[in-house]
């Protein structure tokens, strides 16, 4: 559980070092320069104390799988918190709960009927959100509500990915580097077709603390919710990580100075509560 607990805390914070670096340079250099550090950290310190043994190409395809919906979502989640604020990254990870709850009901023993007044709760929470910024500064495009929808999907796909990878024995650190050795690749060749040679190896001197900073905390937050998954089954580690978009929408309102109304505070109350129920 603390595994859990730590990794909730890292990815929040990352969120908003994602946002405050996103500010000013593209997003597929500061991906693919993170991934860059945060592969070789993974890459050496498992062939330091593991070998690779026993992996069949059908292994490495399934982990590779997890890898690519997680590049997905990172780059749709990017692509929207650039511009729009964290708070709705918060809401659309609570969302993530209904595609866990529907993936466990029709592939694993959750009954669909026991989840369905949970899932009325924080469509209707959701829906009243959406409404009540329509003209506020958290307003977001249809477009941009779509990217989100594909995130959530992404991230969900990858974490039911990833878990049963855990449970075939995969090293957590193997993992983290395939998946951020995809992300370095996709991110590198974004970042070569747009961008000015000169202004890159510019960037590579001002953003260098900024990413190492950044490749250290996405690593032990991948990690320890690796360590965490890995301890408990899909629906006790679902409920701790609720916790992570609360943090995110904490954390957007103290470092961006965004300010919560009477009814977002009420309907995101609603979503968390539906959430519970799921679990319940």
């Amino acid at each position: 559980m603390i595994f859990i607990l730590l990794s909730v805390l890292l990815f929040s914070y990352n969120n908003v070092l994602w946002k405050k670096n996103l500010e000013a340079t593209s997003i597929a250099f500061l991906v693919s320069y993170r991934a860059f550090f945060t592969s070789t950290i993974a890459l050496g310190i498992f062939f330091t104390f593991f070998t690779i043994d026993t992996i069949s190409l059908s292994d490495f395809a399934k982990i590779t799988i997890g890898s690519l919906f997680g590049v997905l979502g990172l780059f749709c989640m990017l692509s929207v918190i650039k511009k729009a604020s964290l708070q709705w990254l918060g809401i659309y990870n609570l969302l993530g709960v209904v595609f866990t709850i529907l993936y466990l009901s029709i592939f694993d023993t959750v009954p669909i009927k026991e989840s369905i007044q949970g899932l009325i709760i924080i469509i209707f929470g959701f829906v009243c959100f959406i409404y009540a910024n329509k003209q506020t500064q958290l307003k977001i495009s249809i477009k941009q509500h779509l990217i989100l929808l594909v995130m959530t999907f992404s991230y969900s796909s990858s974490a039911i990915f990833h878990w049963k990878n855990l449970n075939l024995e995969f090293s957590p650190l193997l993992i983290i580097a395939n998946q951020e050795s995809i992300v370095f690749l996709v991110g590198l060749v974004f970042t070569i077709k747009n961008r000015n040679v000169g202004l890159f190896k510019t960037d590579i001197k001002v953003y260098f603390k900024r990413i190492v900073v950044m490749s250290l905390v996405v690593f032990f937050a991948i990690l320890f919710s690796f360590l965490g998954l890995k301890q408990t089954n899909p629906i006790i580690s679902s409920l701790l990580f609720l916790a992570a978009p609360l943090s995110t929408i904490l954390f957007s309102a103290f470092f961006f100075k965004e300010k919560f109304s009477s009814k977002n505070i009420i309907f995101i109350t609603i979503i968390l509560f539906g959430a519970f129920m799921l679990h319940s």
